[in-house]
Formats: structure tokens, sequence, C-alpha cells
């Protein structure tokens, strides 16, 4: 197949794959009392996971992965004909020849099998963790003290790197507002910032949090440099370098049901609209659904998040203050991922609004390009968002 597949479908199902495979062992072992609890959530008990990063890097890499994962699959497959022509059928030599035909798939995986450099990167036992909900509920609020109190002294104000403490260690701290909080999972980025980092010759180069601070002070810690990050991307770039989940809201909708999280509203298309108090609620429109956020009580009808937490949250991804922040609007896709943002002083809705794009490899969206040229910018936008999917990958894997 074409490389550029590898980059795309492939490679997205095949991260799909060794994460379901990956995930389905920790579950395995922790039913079986094998995955004890370490910080709340079962713990990988092995020192070396599969490098996902190094399937993203490498088009012939993964495709070498997938090859060899497909002939295990099939090497599987045929000692089960085997085992069901021996006995079931009483058909021996049909048995024998898928038999052989098992080995024959599996020395062929063996002679495939990647190099062990390529193929394993070091684990921490918290590499599998998964950020908690409740911590992301309260970390637009909470993690702001906490960087300051911790972080700030050598990361810098905004996680430049340039703190003015900066210089003191062994190793110069590295910026946030890059690609590494993306491209590690937010377990290892627990285990880092929990237990602190130490070089090759185990140096210090960055002291755990205290071990007082509760592990949800580090959940809330994380959430907050991700969204902080993701807004001074925003800030300095015009957009999120990569696919950005939107922050958690309790949304209440006039259907008389209770609150439910912004989670459970996946699958459709959603407007987030912030509103100051005493600004009225933007009429509705059939394209999306649109919930309308604000930080105090007022009577809206519709879908509406009451949220002073959700409030700093989005305006922390906007890269603005909380008092800047009325009246920016969010798209959301059906995938739940935030697309494009409109400001208060911009222009109606056009594609030059998306924030959020897709690959470059991804192939031209039909969807797109029978949009008519007169058509409705809006809706060339939300084509684009349906017809152009972002590649949910974080830490070399889907998340």
């Amino acid at each position: 197949m074409h490389e550029g597949w590898w980059r795309g479908p492939g490679l997205d199902g095949l991260l799909a794959l060794i994460g379901t495979l990956e995930r389905g062992l920790l579950r395995g072992l922790d039913a079986l009392g094998l995955a004890p609890l370490v910080h709340g959530q079962p713990a990988w008990p092995f020192g070396q996971r599969v490098s996902a990063a190094m399937l993203t890097l490498d088009p012939s890499h993964a495709r070498q992965v997938g090859t060899v994962l497909l002939l295990l699959a099939t090497t599987l497959l045929m000692l089960s004909v085997a085992a069901l022509l021996r006995w079931a059928a009483r058909a021996p030599r049909a048995g024998g020849v898928a038999l052989g035909a098992a080995l024959a798939c599996a020395g062929a995986a063996l002679l495939a099998w990647p190099a062990p450099v390529l193929l394993w990167t070091p684990a921490t036992p918290t590499s599998f963790h998964r950020l908690p909900a409740a911590a992301q509920a309260s970390a637009a609020l909470q993690g702001r003290a906490l960087y300051d109190r911790h972080c700030l002294a050598c990361h810098g104000a905004q996680g430049d790197g340039d703190g003015p403490q900066a210089a003191a260690g062994s190793r110069w701290p590295p910026t946030f507002n890059r690609s590494l909080l993306w491209r590690r999972s937010d377990g290892d980025l627990f285990w880092a910032i929990r237990h602190g980092v130490a070089d090759a010759q185990g140096r210090r180069t960055m002291p755990g949090l205290p071990a007082a601070l509760p592990d949800e002070a580090v959940w809330q810690l994380i959430a907050w440099l991700q969204w902080q990050a993701a807004g001074q991307q925003l800030a300095r770039a015009g957009e999120w370098q990569l696919p950005l989940a939107a922050p958690p809201l309790p949304v209440r909708c006039d259907d008389g049901q209770p609150p439910r999280p912004l989670l459970a509203l996946r699958g459709q298309r959603l407007r987030i609209v912030a509103l100051a108090p005493g600004q009225p609620a933007l009429p509705e429109d059939p394209r999306f659904q649109t919930i309308t956020l604000r930080s105090a009580a007022q009577p809206d009808t519709g879908c509406q998040a009451l949220s002073a937490a959700g409030w700093s949250a989005y305006a922390l991804v906007a890269g603005v203050a909380p008092s800047a922040l009325a009246g920016t609007e969010f798209l959301l896709d059906r995938g739940g991922w935030l697309r494009a943002r409109r400001r208060p002083s911009d222009p109606p809705w056009s594609e030059a609004m998306l924030v959020c794009r897709s690959p470059a490899s991804a192939p031209t969206a039909p969807a797109v390009s029978a949009t008519p040229a007169g058509a409705d910018p809006l809706d060339r936008l939300l084509a684009r968002l349906d017809a152009e999917p972002v590649r949910p990958v974080r830490g070399g894997r889907q998340h």
C-alpha cells in the first residue's frame, strides 16, 4: 500500500489496535490481581510498552508492525482451524496442512519482527492512567495557583522555560508551549510531575511535587498546563497545533433532563458561546446545538452551562484573560474536538476561523468539494469539519 495510507487510516487503525491490546492486557492483569493500584488506578506492571510514538514518525516501521500483527493473528486462526480439523472433524491430513500454514505464518512474523529499539519504549506504572474527569472539572480554578507555587520559578510565567531559577539546574527547563505536553500520555506526565525527572546519569533535573500534595492536585495541574499551552499556541500561532478536546462542562437543557456532561452530547455539532451577565443568548441555529456558557446564573432557554471553572477553562484555551472571553464562540465537531473559534470582533463564521485542521496528508474531502463556491461560509466550514476529522493522537497513541 502507498505510504500515505500508513500516515492516515492505516496508522490510526494500528494505533487504535495497539492501544486496545495494551489496555485489554492491563484490564486482564487487574482482574487477576496482577496490576495493583498505584495512585488510584491499575498500574502497568512492565518496564516497557509499545513505542507508539515511533509508529507516528516512520510509516515503514508502522507497516512492518502492522504486518507482524497480521501474521500473528493469522497464526492463531490457523492453529484454531488445525485443532478443529484434527479432532472435531477427524481430518488429520487437513489439520496438518493448517498447522503447517500456522508455522509458516509464525516464522514469517519472526523474520519480520521489528528491531527492539524501535518497538519498545520505557514505561512507568502510570503510563496508562487517564486524567480523571473530577480533576478536569476544577483544574481551571486550581491549576494556576499550583503552577505559580511549584513550577513558575523554573518554567516561567507562561511556561516558556524562562523562570528566574531556570539557569540554576543541571538542564534548562523545557517549554510547555510546543509539543511536550501533547506527545506524552497523561499518565507519563503524571509520573514525571509526581516523582520528578532524572537524566541518563541519574542526576535530578526536575524535583517531584511534595508528597503531601494529593494526587488530584497533580491531575489538576496537568489539565491546566494542557489548556494553558493550547491557549499560548493559539495566541502565538493562530491555531491549536494538535487536537484539543473540549474542556468538560455540566450542560442543562430545557428538556426536563438533569444536567449531563458535555461528553454526552458527542455525535452532534456543538457551538459554545461564552456570554457575560446581561448579554442576550444567541438565536438557535439548526445546523448545530448551541450551548450558552456563563459564569453567573441568568435565565436562558435552550442548553446552558453555568460554570465558573468552565468559563476559566475556555478562557485558557482561547489564550485570553477570563474578563475578555465574553462573546467568544467555539465550534466542536461530532467527535467532541474544538475546531474553530470566533472572537467578538471577528466577521461572521468562515473557514478562516478554523484553528484545528486535519493533517496535510488527509485526502480532499468530497463534502467540501461538493459545496458550491457561493454557499454560506458557515455551511462550508461545517462541511469541512464533517469531512476532515482530526487524528486524535497524543503520546503517540489515540486518546
